[in-house]
C-alpha cells in the first residue's frame, strides 16, 4: 500500500511540475503555402470581442457602446443593463478605487466585436486593440492602458494569480489528517508486532517440537487443556462413534480434481482475537477511504460554488485546482487498490494473531491450484504463467482466504461454518475438521441402529455436524446492484480481482473514478456557460449501468436456480427416544436418524433403507431415465458401500419417492412402515457435494483466459506509448495535457493512463456474458438446459465426444430375441439348442430363471426396474402380484401355457415365491436370486449375467465347447448377451430349509452352480443416430462408445451407426494370461498392435478393448499411448468409465506428444476437451467428471452434468457442439470488436491531438452511447450454423488467425483515415484555411472542435466503428450467414443512412435536429448565476442559428466554424447558396 502510494504521489507531483509550451502540428507549417506554393494571404479573424472601454465622462462612450437601456432596466458597473444593479460593483475599478484605477472611471456597455483582418496569432493582442480602437470612433482621442490616467483606457485588470502556500489552515488540517492516519497505521504495527512475538515464539517452538503443523497454528498442549472439559462431556459418545477429522474418500470420486488429500488437511487455519486498539486503526481506514472520495467530490463542488458559494472559492483557480484534483486522484486510486486487494486479510491483520483454538475468528486460507483448458504451451504464454505464479506467490494472490466467527456448541467445542460446512476442532488430531459419524460399513451394524436416536444424541451430533440444509444466499436486486458497484468500484477498484471462488478473472478497470476523472477534466475546462461535456459521462454512466444490469440480472438468475436446487426444508416422522415423532424438520436429521419414508416426498439426506421396499425417481440427480426400486439391507455380515453393492440399498437426497412397499428383508420381523437410517447430511450427501461445486468450483482458465493476461500487458505498453504521444503531439506539459494524455483511453497503471470504458470497455465482460446467455437461452429452446454458463464456449471446443451405448446411441428398451438352451449330446457333451423366442418352447428351468432372476416391481401398474429385466419379464409373460406372505420378497404367477406344446402340464398355476435376492452389481456384472417354486417345493438359485462372468461361476463340465464362439457370435450380430446358471438348492423341508437360504451370503448362494442358457436382446439404433455421428464426424468430431456392453456388440453398433467405417479393421484387447492380447474380430487372428498402429496411415485401423483389459493398460501406462487409437471401450463399470474420460481430459488440457488424427493449429498440434454423453445411471460419474457432459434425462433441469436434456436423442449433442462453437466464435466477435474500439478510439485522438482539434461532442455520443452499445448487443445475436463445419474456432487471442484479424482492420482503419488527411490536404480551398492550434487556448476545447480536421477524422472513423461490427458479423462456418443477424443488419443498416446522410446531404431538418442538442444547455448555462460571459456565448449561438452552415459536412455543429476562427465570412457576405463554388460542398460530397 505504502509503495503504491508513494508512486502514485511522485508521479502526481511531477506532472503538476511540468512547463507549458505551445501545441503545433510537428510536420507541417500552418497556413504557409497554397496548392500552387504560394504563400499563403493573412486571413481575417472574424467576431472577435473586444475588451470593455472604461471612460471617465460617459459622454466620452461611442454611439454604439452608449449607456443605454431599454425601459424599466438600469445600466449596472458590468456594461450590462438590469432591473436592479445591486451587489454589482464598477469593473472598472478592478476591486479597488479610483486612485488606483487612475482615475474615476465608467464602463461603456459591452459586447463590442470587430473583424480583425491580416489576422496574425503571434500579435493578437495588439491587433485586437488597433482594430477595436478604430471600430469605436472615440471623441475624445485616442484610448490608453489602464491605470494610465486617460480619458478612455481599454479596461484590463492586473493579474494576481492566486497560489497556496501550503501552510493555509485548510491544509494544515489535510497534513494534519495525513500524518494522524500514518502514525495510527504505524503504531498499530509496531502494537501488534510486540503484542504477537510472544505467540509467534511459541508457535515456532511448537513447530520445532512437532506440537502444531504449519498449516494450523494450534498449540496440542494447550488444546488438550481447553478441551478437557468437553471431551469429559462426550466420552462415552466418542468411544461409540468415533470422531472422523475429514471427509472420507470415496472411490469413484466424479470430478476432475480428485486429490489424495483431503480438503480439510489442505486448509490452513489461522486463529485471531479483536483489540480496541486495532478496531480504532481499522476505523480510521474506512474513514480514510471515505475522505478521499468526499475530497474528490469536494473538488468538484468547488467549481459549481458548492462549497462556499463562489466558484473556486477553496481551490482558486480552474488549473490549480485541476493539479490538485490531479493528485488526489492519483492517490484515491493508489489507497483504493490497496484496499481492494488486501480486502480479505485487511480486518485480520487489525486483529491480533493467536492459537486457531483459543481464537474467536479463524481465517481459512485455502490454496488454489487452477488447471489451465487448452493449454497450447505456447513460451510467451509459459512466461507470464511463471511470473504470474511467482507474483501470486510472493503476495499471497493464489490463496483464497476467508474469516469465520467461532462459535460452541451445547459441550463447548469450538466450530465455524466454512463453505456450508461445519469444521470442529478436533481434539484427537488438534485440528479444525468436518465432522463425520463412523454408523458401521457391515449391514448386521447398521440394523442394530435402527431403534433410533435419543433427542440428547440427536442433538449432539447435530452440534458437531451442523444442520442438514445448505443454505445459498441470493441477495436482492438493489443489494446486488449495490454490492457490483459500491464494492468493486468505490471500494474495491479492480484491475485484476478474484472471485468468490478464486478465480482470477478481469473486473471494472477504474470506472467509478475514472468517470469522475473524465467529466471532471470536462467541467474544470468548460467556460462557465457551458455544461456539453457532462453529457458524455452521462452516456458512460448508463452504458456501465445497463452493462451491470445485465450481469446483475444473469448473476441473480443462475443463484436462483441453484438455490432452488439445493435448498430443502420439510418435515418428516423420525424414530426419536424409542417413539415416532411427527413434526420434525428434516433440517434436525443427523446421520443415525431413523425416519419413515413416505411415498412422493424428497428424501431429505442419504439414507440406507431399513425396511421395506421403494422405488424412488433419481432422474434430476443421477440422470436415470427410469425409476430404480431400492431394497433394505439384509441382516448379514455384507459391508455396506453406497457407491458399490449398497447404490441399491441407498436412498439419495434430492430424488422422489415414487412408492414404498412395506415387505420384510427377512424373515425375523414384521414391519408396518417404511424406514430409512440417514447416513450423511448437508454437503456430505452425493447432492450436497455437487452442489458444493457448483458454488465453491475450483479454478479451470480457458486458454482465453490466459491470452488475454497476454493482451492486458501488451496494452500496458501500448498504453505507455500512446500517453507519451499524446503529451508529444500537444506539445504542452501543464494539466491540461494530462487530461488529454488520459482521454486517449488506453491502458496504463505504472504511466497512469487508464481504461475509460475503450480499451477493456465496460461493455466487454457483459458481452461475453450475454453472449453465453444468450447461447443457453437457444440451447433452452432446443430442450437443452445447462447450470454452467462457461461450459457453453468449452462445448465449442470439443474434439471427442464420448458416448454411452444402450439408451443412448440405442433405443432404450431391448427387444427379447430369445433364448438359447444346452442340452445333453450323446450324454458325455453339451451343446447349445436352436434360438427360440416362443417362451412356450423356452426349457422350463430356463424359462423360470428368465422370468424370476431380476428386480422388477409394479408401481400403479407400471413395470419399475432395469429395462432388460423389464423386456424378459415381459416377454414370459408371468405375472407379478403381491406378497400375501411378509418373508417373500416378491410372489410371481406362472403364465398359462399350452399343453399341446409343452411337457408342462400342470392344470393350475401356482406361484413362485422369491426368497432371496442379490442385486445386480456392476463390479461382478451378474444378479441372483433364490426361488421356492411352490408347484413343485423345490427350491432354485438362479444367476444372471455377462456371459463373461457366468462362465466363471459355471461348473467347467456345464459348459458347451464353442460356448465363446456362439456367445461372441450372437454378440457381433449386435445382440446384448447374458447368460443364465441355475443350482438346484432340494426340496424344502427335506434336503434345506428357506430361512437357511436366507441367512447364506452371496458367495455361499452362487457356488456350484450349472450353466443353463443364453438369453438374446435385440439393441436396435435410434433412428437419428447414424445421421448424427455423421454430422459429428463431418465437423472434425471423433466419436468413442463407452459402455458396459460386451465389446462385439459395441463393434457391431459403432459399425451399424458410421462410428466405424465399414469394411474397417478392429482390433480386440482382452487379457490373456495376465497381459493384453489384440486379436482382429473379424477373422479372429492375433496381431501385433504397436505394428497395426504403426500401419494405420496406409491400412486405417481401430481399437476395442475390454474393461479388464483397460485397467491393465491403465496400470502399465500404455493406455495413455493407445487412447486415441481406441474407438470402443467395453464392459466398463462406472470407475472405468470415469476413469476413462479423465484420460481424455488429461489430453484435453495438455499439448498432446504426437499426432492426434492431424489435429493442427498453426504449427501447434494441440489436444480438445473430450466430452460425455449418456443416460445416467452409472453413466452419472462420468457425466459429472467431463468438462462437457450432457445428460440425456427426462429431468427438465438436472445437476448430473454441465448440461441436460430430456430428448433422449444424440442429435442434442450435434446441437451443443453447434451452439457451443457458435458461442465462441460469438465471443471473440465481440471481443475482436471491442479492443478494436478501443485501438480505433485511440488513433482517433492521437490524430486529433497532432492537429490540436477534438471532435464535437454529438460524436462521442454517437460513437459510446449508440453505435458501441448496439453493436456490441447485435453481434451476440449471430445465428448458429446449421451444420457443423470442418473444424472448431480458435481460442486463442493471441493466435495468428485472431492477431491477423484485428490488427489487419486496425491498419486498414488508421490508413484509410490517414489517407483521407493526406486527400484534404490536397484541396485547394483547404491550404491557407488550415486550423490553428496556438490561436487558441486548447485547454478550452469547445474551441477546437469546429474545424476540417476534427470533422474529416470524426466522421471517417464513425463510419470505421459500425463497419467493423459488420466486418466481424461476417463468417459462415461456425455461425449463420451475416444477413441472417437481421439486427445487427439493421443497426447497421441505420448508422450507414444516418452518418451518410449528414456527410452527404445539404442542410436539412435532421441535421439541424443533431445540431441543436446543445440549445436546452446554452439557455441552461446562459442564467448561470456565475457566468461571465453568457451574451458573448448566446450572440455566437444565435449567430450560429442564423447563418445556417452551408455545407453538409458540418451539419451537427452547434457553432460555425467560419464564425469562430475566421476561416472566412458569414454565409450572406461570402457564401450565399446561389454562388457556391466547387470547394466545401464539392469536398463534403466526396467525404
Amino acid at each position: 500500500m505504502t509503495r503504491l502510494t508513494t508512486l502514485a504521489a511522485f508521479t502526481a507531483a511531477l506532472v503538476v511540475t511540468l512547463q507549458r509550451t505551445f501545441a503545433i502540428p510537428i510536420f507541417d507549417q500552418i497556413n504557409h503555402f497554397d496548392i500552387n506554393g504560394q504563400t499563403c494571404p493573412l486571413g481575417t479573424q472574424f467576431n472577435v470581442s473586444c475588451p470593455i472601454l472604461c471612460v471617465k465622462d460617459p459622454k466620452l462612450c461611442p454611439t454604439s457602446l452608449a449607456q443605454t437601456c431599454p425601459p424599466g432596466q438600469t445600466f449596472c458597473g458590468d456594461g450590462s443593463c438590469k432591473s436592479d444593479c445591486t451587489g454589482i460593483a464598477n469593473v472598472c475599478l478592478c476591486g479597488g478605487d479610483a486612485a488606483t484605477a487612475g482615475g474615476s472611471y465608467t464602463p461603456c456597455a459591452m459586447s463590442q466585436y470587430v473583424d480583425i483582418p491580416n489576422y496574425k496569432s503571434s500579435t493578437k493582442d495588439a491587433q485586437t486593440a488597433q482594430t477595436c480602437e478604430v471600430a469605436a470612433k472615440l471623441l475624445g482621442g485616442s484610448i490608453g492602458a489602464w491605470g494610465s490616467g486617460n480619458a478612455s483606457v481599454w479596461l484590463a485588470c492586473p493579474v494576481s494569480n492566486p497560489y497556496f502556500t501550503w501552510t493555509e489552515p485548510m491544509w494544515l488540517s489535510v497534513w494534519g489528517l495525513a500524518a494522524a492516519e500514518a502514525f495510527i497505521l504505524l503504531a498499530w504495527h509496531a502494537y501488534k508486532t510486540v503484542v504477537e512475538k510472544k505467540f509467534h515464539r511459541a508457535f515456532d517452538n511448537a513447530l520445532t517440537a512437532g506440537h502444531v503443523t504449519k498449516d494450523a497454528a494450534v498449540d496440542t498442549t494447550e488444546a488438550d487443556a481447553s478441551e478437557k472439559d468437553a471431551d469429559a462431556a462426550d466420552k462415552g459418545k466418542q468411544k461409540e462413534e468415533p470422531f472422523v477429522a475429514t471427509k472420507k474418500a470415496k472411490t469413484n470420486t466424479a470430478n476432475d480434481d480428485i486429490e489424495s488429500v483431503p480438503e480439510s488437511e489442505r486448509l490452513k487455519f489461522r486463529g485471531f482475537d479483536d483489540d480496541y486498539f486495532g478496531i480504532f486503526a481499522f476505523a480510521s481506514v474506512i474513514l480514510t477511504t471515505i475522505g478521499w472520495l468526499l475530497f474528490l467530490a469536494i473538488i468538484v463542488a468547488d467549481y459549481y460554488g458548492s462549497v462556499n458559494g463562489v466558484a473556486f472559492g477553496v481551490f482558486l483557480t480552474s488549473n490549480l485546482s485541476s493539479k490538485i484534483f490531479c493528485a488526489v486522484w492519483h492517490l484515491t486510486t493508489a489507497w483504493m487498490i490497496a484496499v481492494n486487494f488486501l480486502r480479505k486479510r485487511l480486518r485480520n491483520y487489525f486483529r491480533i494473531e493467536t492459537w486457531a483454538h483459543e481464537s474467536k475468528f479463524v481465517q481459512v486460507e485455502k490454496p488454489q491450484e487452477q488447471v489451465i483448458l487448452l493449454d497450447d504451451g505456447g513460451k510467451i504464454i509459459k512466461k507470464l504463467q511463471r511470473v504470474e505464479q511467482v507474483l501470486k506467490k510472493k503476495f499471497g494472490a493464489n490463496i483464497l482466504v476467508s474469516t469465520s466467527h467461532i462459535n460452541f456448541t451445547g459441550q463447548g467445542r469450538r466450530y465455524f461454518e466454512y463453505q456450508c460446512t461445519r469444521y470442529v476442532f478436533n481434539t484427537e488430531n488438534h485440528r479444525f475438521g468436518p465432522y463425520e459419524f463412523d454408523l458401521g460399513s457391515e449391514h448386521s451394524r447398521l440394523l442394530k441402529q435402527a431403534g433410533g436416536l435419543r433427542t440428547e444424541e440427536a442433538i449432539f451430533r447435530q452440534e458437531l455436524i451442523g444442520p442438514n440444509f445448505i443454505p445459498v444466499e441470493v441477495p436482492n436486486f438493489p443489494m446486488a446492484m449495490i454490492q457490483e458497484y459500491v464494492l468493486r468500484l468505490a471500494v474495491g477498484v479492480l484491475v485484476v480481482g478474484r472471485d468468490e471462488t478464486g478465480k482470477w478473472k478481469l473486473g471494472y478497470l477504474f470506472y467509478f473514478l475514472c468517470d469522475l476523472e473524465q467529466i471532471h477534466g470536462v467541467v474544470l475546462h468548460l467556460p462557465d456557460d457551458v455544461l456539453v461535456g457532462v453529457v458524455m459521462g452521462l452516456v458512460q454512466t448508463v452504458v456501465i449501468l445497463v452493462s451491470a444490469f445485465i450481469k446483475v440480472v444473469l448473476r441473480l438468475r443462475a443463484e436462483n436456480r441453484i438455490k432452488s436446487m439445493a435448498e430443502f426444508k420439510s418435515t418428516c416422522r423420525v424414530l426419536r427416544d424409542g417413539e415416532w415423532k411427527d413434526g420434525i424438520s428434516t433440517a434436525d436429521l443427523v446421520p443415525g436418524d431413523v425416519f419413515e419414508v413416505a411415498e412422493r416426498t424428497l428424501v431429505p439426506c442419504d439414507a440406507v433403507v431399513l425396511s421395506g421396499n421403494v422405488v424412488v425417481d433419481e432422474s434430476n440427480l443421477t440422470g436415470e431415465a427410469l425409476p430404480v426400486r431400492k431394497f433394505a439391507i439384509q441382516d448379514d455380515d455384507q459391508t455396506y458401500n453406497p457407491e458399490g453393492a449398497g447404490k441399491g440399498n441407498t436412498l439419495f437426497a434430492g430424488t422422489t419417492v415414487s412408492q414404498t412397499a412395506m415387505v420384510s428383508a427377512d424373515a425375523s420381523s414384521m414391519v408396518d412402515r417404511v424406514t430409512a437410517m440417514a447416513v450423511a447430511t448437508g454437503t456430505s450427501t452425493d447432492k450436497g457435494e455437487l452442489i458444493h461445486k457448483i458454488l465453491f468450483p475450483n479454478p479451470i482458465s480457458f486458454i482465453f483466459n490466459e491470452h488475454l493476461k497476454a493482451v492486458v500487458v501488451i496494452l500496458l505498453l501500448w498504453g505507455f506509448v500512446a500517453y507519451c504521444l499524446s503529451i508529444y503531439l500537444m506539445g504542452r506539459g501543464d494539466i491540461t495535457s494530462w487530461f488529454y494524455g488520459v482521454s486517449i483511453r488506453t491502458l496504463s497503471l505504472t504511466f497512469h493512463i487508464f481504461v475509460i470504458s475503450e480499451i477493456f470497455s465496460p461493455l466487454l465482460p457483459a458481452a461475453l456474458t450475454v453472449g453465453q446467455s444468450v447461447a443457453a437461452s437457444r440451447l433452452r429452446g432446443k430442450k437443452i438446459y445447462c447450470i454452467d454458463l462457461p461450459r457453453i464456449i468449452i462445448a465449442g471446443k470439443v474434439r471427442i465426444f464420448c458416448f454411452d451405448k444402450t439408451g443412448t446411441l440405442t433405443k432404450q428398451g431391448l427387444e427379447f430375441y430369445g433364448s438359447v438352451a444346452t442340452v445333453l449330446d450323446k450324454e458325455t457333451h453339451r451343446d447349445f439348442q436352436n434360438r427360440t423366442e416362443n417362451p412356450d418352447e423356452i426349457d422350463p428351468l430356463l424359462r423360470m430363471g428368465i422370468a424370476t432372476c431380476h428386480a422388477v416391481t409394479k408401481v400403479e401398474d407400471q413395470f419399475i426396474g432395469n429395462p432388460v429385466d423389464i423386456e424378459s419379464f415381459r416377454a414370459m409373460k408371468w405375472d407379478l402380484v403381491p406378497s400375501k406372505d411378509p418373508q417373500h420378497l416378491d410372489t410371481l404367477i406362472p403364465a398359462a401355457l399350452n399343453p399341446a406344446k409343452t411337457s408342462d402340464i400342470t392344470p393350475t398355476r401356482p406361484p413362485v415365491h422369491i426368497v432371496k435376492r442379490f442385486e445386480f452389481v456392476h463390479a461382478r456384472a451378474s444378479q441372483s436370486v433364490a426361488i421356492h417354486d411352490t408347484a413343485t417345493n423345490r427350491l432354485h438359485m438362479f444367476i444372471k449375467g455377462s456371459f463373461e462372468r457366468v462362465r466363471h461361476l459355471s461348473a467347467p463340465d456345464s459348459l458347451p465347447p464353442n460356448y465363446d464362439q456362439v456367445s461372441a457370435q450372437f454378440a457381433q450380430e449386435g445382440c446384448y448377451v447374458l447368460s443364465i446358471a441355475h443350482r438346484d438348492l432340494g426340496a424344502v423341508g427335506t434336503d434345506i430349509e428357506i430361512e437357511t437360504v436366507r441367512g447364506w451370503s452371496r458367495e455361499q448362494l452362487e457356488a456350484h452352480a450349472r450353466f443353463l442358457g443364453l438369453v438374446l436382446f435385440r439393441n436396435k439404433l435410434k433412428e437419428d443416430t447414424a445421421d448424427a455421428i455423421a454430422e459429428l464426424k463431418g465437423g472434425d468430431t471423433r466419436s468413442v462408445m463407452i459402455t458396459g456392453d460386451n465389446a462385439l456388440t459395441g463393434v457391431f453398433i459403432a459399425r451399424q451407426c458410421g462410428m466405424i467405417g465399414e469394411g474397417q479393421r478392429v482390433l480386440l484387447g482382452d487379457v490373456v494370461a495376465g497381459g493384453v492380447g489384440w486379436r482382429d474380430v473379424d477373422n479372429g487372428e492375433e496381431v501385433d498392435v504397436e505394428e497395426a498402429i504403426r500401419d494405420r496411415r496406409f491400412k486405417p485401423v481401430e481399437l476395442a478393448i475390454t474393461g479388464r483389459a483397460f485397467e491393465v493398460l491403465v496400470g502399465s501406462g500404455k493406455m495413455k499411448e493407445y487412447l486415441l487409437d481406441t474407438r470402443i471401450f467395453a464392459r466398463m463399470t462406472p470407475n472405468d468409465k470415469v476413469k476413462c474420460v479423465q484420460l481424455h481430459m488429461e489430453r484435453g488440457i495438455t499439448v498432446s506428444p504426437r499426432p492426434l488424427f492431424c489435429i493442427r493449429t498453426y504449427g501447434r498440434l494441440l489436444a480438445h476437451p473430450p466430452a460425455m454423453c449418456g443416460d445416467g445411471g452409472n453413466d452419472c460419474g462420468a457425466l459429472r467428471a467431463a468438462h462437457v457432459g450432457i445428460a440425456l434425462s427426462e429431468a427438465e433441469a438436472s445437476i448430473v452434468s454441465p448440461f441436460s436434456t430430456n430428448i433422449r436423442s444424440v442429435q442434442q449433442c450435434v446441437e451443443l457442439l453447434r451452439q457451443g462453437r457458435s458461442a465462441l466464435a460469438t465471443s471473440f466477435a465481440g471481443y475482436k470488436f471491442l479492443i478494436l474500439y478501443g485501438e480505433t478510439m485511440a488513433w482517433f485522438e492521437l490524430l486529433m491531438f497532432y492537429f490540436t482539434v477534438i471532435a464535437p461532442q454529438p460524436i462521442w455520443i454517437m460513437i459510446d452511447g449508440f453505435i458501441t452499445v448496439c453493436m456490441t448487443y447485435a453481434i451476440t445475436q449471430s445465428q448458429p450454423a446449421k451444420v457443423l463445419g470442418p473444424r472448431r474456432p480458435t481460442a486463442r487471442l493471441l493466435g495468428p488467425y485472431t492477431l491477423f484479424s484485428t490488427i489487419g482492420v486496425i491498419f486498414i482503419n488508421f490508413w484509410f483515415v490517414v489517407c483521407s488527411i493526406v486527400w484534404l490536404f490536397r484541396q485547394p480551398w483547404y491550404l491557407c484555411n488550415e486550423f490553428d492550434g496556438t490561436a487558441v487556448d486548447a485547454s478550452k476545447w469547445w474551441l477546437i472542435g469546429d474545424n476540417y480536421e476534427a470533422e474529416v477524422i470524426a466522421l471517417v472513423v464513425v463510419f470505421q466503428f459500425f463497419n467493423s461490427a459488420a466486418i466481424y458479423n461476417w463468417g459462415i462456418i461456425f455461425r449463420r450467414a451475416w444477413w441472417r443477424n437481421y439486427l445487427l443488419v439493421f443497426f447497421w443498416a441505420a448508422c450507414f443512412v444516418s452518418t451518410s446522410f449528414l456527410v452527404l446531404a445539404d442542410p436539412n431538418p435532421y441535421s439541424c435536429i443533431v445540431g441543436a442538442i446543445f440549445k436546452p444547455l446554452f439557455y441552461f448555462c446562459a442564467r448561470t448565476k456565475h457566468s461571465k460571459n453568457y451574451r458573448d456565448r448566446s450572440r455566437i449561438f444565435t449567430d450560429s442559428i442564423r447563418f445556417s452552415h452551408p455545407g453538409p459536412i458540418f451539419p451537427i455543429l452547434p457553432v460555425p466554424h467560419q464564425l469562430r476562427h475566421g476561416l472566412g465570412p458569414p454565409r450572406q457576405a461570402r457564401l450565399s447558396p446561389s454562388r457556391l463554388e466547387d470547394g466545401r460542398l464539392q469536398f463534403a460530397a466526396r467525404a
